[in-house]
């Protein structure tokens, strides 16, 4: 019984390092991605309906991965080897991509790099999942949270590469060689604690068979509806936010600034102690009150006219928007169980619709109104959430009685 217990507790305390390494490694990948844009314009010659288009490539190849890559996760191969081949796939790309002078080329190769990127989303996500299982502890908020801390590492590694001379390969060419050297981090991890305690495998079987049955496909898809108001209303914001300050509220570019790392920092606190919040509250009324704080942070952005009032909205906001995510990922691997992958697949692939999609449809409805009519659909997005979880609760409850 006590070699057991150890057995577990060196299970647990690996699979959860292991999956960390991976979140962090997206969120570094993703930080660099994001802060590396404007170099890659310039280097290219790229305007900016082109550089939207190469942008549209990375979307579009992450969601074709984050569609397929679940009903092969759970049957063909492990979470782990994926989250693996995805993270490698993902850093190669950012040596790449700086070699490329082409337009076309570099549409293709970013394709490439969206899709390991959804490959690795989707199954860093799944092993989180099943690590919650297995050990009956609520870590997924923590997993997301460095992920956040990854995208503002990745950021700031870019700034200081640039600011000491450092050029597209060279910012790219760091990121990329981070990332995988967290990836192959992680799998030395995993294989360490293999050979330290006797029985315990590197790899997690992938479950034969594994599909959705006719009572989850209706919470996944409910869950999945939730993570696409969620992320439409989060990549709003972080996108929005500055502008609607400078246009708006007539704040001064620093001030517009300091909105995304109000936003982003509060984001990141927040998750860091998601899992405890979650311990006591669970994910559905967590989902709610996140809702609902949002919506509240929204409406003072809306009616205030103070610059100092609106940072301390979209901390309120960062707040309440970190842990709905981590919440609806996690719940939809619980009900997927065995299909978790397929699950966390679907969840992801219409969450992330929301996410490319939201900031797009809020320039055009900003474009023929204004932000603020903008603003109020986010604060709208929210409310529904909010709602919605009432339903949830209700179909969670039927489907654990079954």
């Amino acid at each position: 019984m006590a070699g057991n217990s150890i057995a577990v507790k060196a299970s647990s305390g690996s699979n959860r390092l292991h999956c960390s390494l991976f979140f962090l490694a997206a969120g570094i990948g993703i930080g660099a991605w994001a802060s590396s844009l404007p170099l890659l314009a310039a280097g290219v010659g790229l305007d900016k309906g082109q550089l939207g288009l190469v942008l549209l490539c990375f979307a579009f190849g992450a969601i074709v991965l984050m569609i397929t890559i679940g009903r092969y996760i759970d049957r063909v191969i492990s979470s782990r080897m994926l989250s693996l081949c995805g993270s490698l796939l993902f850093g190669a790309s950012f040596l790449v991509i700086p070699l490329i002078d082409s337009p076309i080329a570099l549409g293709a190769v970013v394709f490439v790099t969206g899709a390991a990127f959804g490959t690795l989303d989707v199954a860093m996500n799944t092993e989180a999942s099943r690590a919650e299982r297995e050990t009956g502890r609520h870590m997924m908020s923590s997993f997301h949270a460095l992920f956040s801390i990854g995208n503002l590492a990745g950021a700031f590694l870019v700034g200081q590469l640039i600011g000491h001379g450092g050029n597209l390969q060279v910012c790219l060419g760091a990121a990329g060689l981070l990332v995988m050297l967290l990836a192959l981090s992680a799998r030395m991890t995993a294989r360490k604690a293999a050979h330290a305690v006797p029985g315990l495998s590197s790899e997690a079987l992938p479950t034969r068979n594994a599909s959705l049955d006719a009572a989850q496909r209706p919470l996944i898809l409910l869950l999945g509806a939730i993570a696409f108001l969620a992320l439409l209303a989060e990549g709003g914001m972080m996108d929005w936010t500055a502008i609607y300050m400078i246009d708006i509220l007539g704040a001064s570019d620093s001030h517009g600034a300091y909105a995304f790392a109000f936003f982003a920092a509060a984001m990141a606190g927040g998750r860091l102690v998601g899992d405890a919040v979650t311990r006591r509250v669970g994910h559905v009324a967590l989902i709610r009150t996140g809702g609902l704080l949002c919506a509240l942070s929204v409406a003072i952005l809306l009616f205030a006219d103070s610059v100092v009032l609106c940072l301390a909205a979209l901390v309120l906001c960062g707040i309440g928007v970190a842990n709905m995510v981590p919440a609806v990922f996690a719940r939809a691997g619980n009900v997927g169980a065995d299909a978790a992958g397929r699950a966390i697949s679907i969840v992801t692939t219409m969450g992330y619709s929301g996410l490319l999609l939201g900031p797009a449809l809020l320039g055009f409805l900003a474009q023929a109104t204004s932000l603020v009519v903008s603003f109020g659909l986010i604060m709208l997005a929210f409310l529904v959430i909010a709602a919605v979880t009432i339903r949830l609760d209700a179909r969670l409850k039927q489907h654990a009685a079954c």
